[in-house]
């Protein structure tokens, strides 16, 4: 009986973190979307990321508790719930969104100003360009290089700042949106 009590408490216990985690997500992006009119960010896979890193019996993985580790932080960090809800967020805001694909742009490797791949480890902290001498911080630089890509493609014509540069006011008579997880697609006539 006592186990049994137990399994219940500590199903409670993440019930209430999932909970927790879910409702920070939820604040945060609706903070983001109101208060920007383009949101720029990497379309990251938490799956992929958090592969692990057994490896097979022939060719055995390397540091596979350390990967084990950064695999439970990733999922815990919730990327997952992160892109869907700012998805459907910024489109009832009527903010721009633009995610770029990482594995084509590649953007802790690109040079923000000459547009070059410049190769680094990930111990390497500063971007250092070879082809031009650029030196920033390495997140800084790749943030820099979602937000062009983010002005440039096709897909976000215009810069979208200097049509609206503050997010639209909630219009009256409206619902105000209900809290989910994933959008729902409604088919509309043309």
């Amino acid at each position: 009986m006592r186990f049994k009590r137990l399994g219940r408490r500590i199903a409670r216990l993440h019930d209430r973190i999932g909970n927790l985690r879910r409702d920070f997500v939820h604040r945060e992006t609706t903070k983001l979307v109101q208060q920007c009119a383009v949101l720029a960010t990497e379309q990251l896979a938490p799956k992929t990321m958090s592969r692990s890193a057994k490896g097979t019996v022939d060719a055995p993985g390397r540091r596979v508790r350390q990967k084990a580790g950064l695999n439970r932080e990733i999922l815990s960090a919730g990327f997952g719930m992160a892109h869907p809800m700012l998805a459907y967020k910024a489109e009832e805001a009527g903010t721009r969104l633009h995610l770029s694909n990482t594995r084509q742009l590649k953007p802790s490797q690109r040079c923000s100003p000459c547009w070059e791949l410049a190769p680094k480890t990930l111990a390497q902290r500063m971007h250092v360009c070879p082809h031009c001498g650029h030196v920033m911080q390495r997140d800084q630089n790749s943030a820099l290089v979602v937000l062009i890509d983010a002005f440039n493609t096709q897909h976000t014509p215009g810069t979208g700042v200097a049509a609206r540069p503050k997010p639209l006011p909630r219009q009256r008579g409206k619902s105000k949106s209900v809290t989910r997880e994933t959008p729902t697609t409604t088919a509309q006539a043309v």
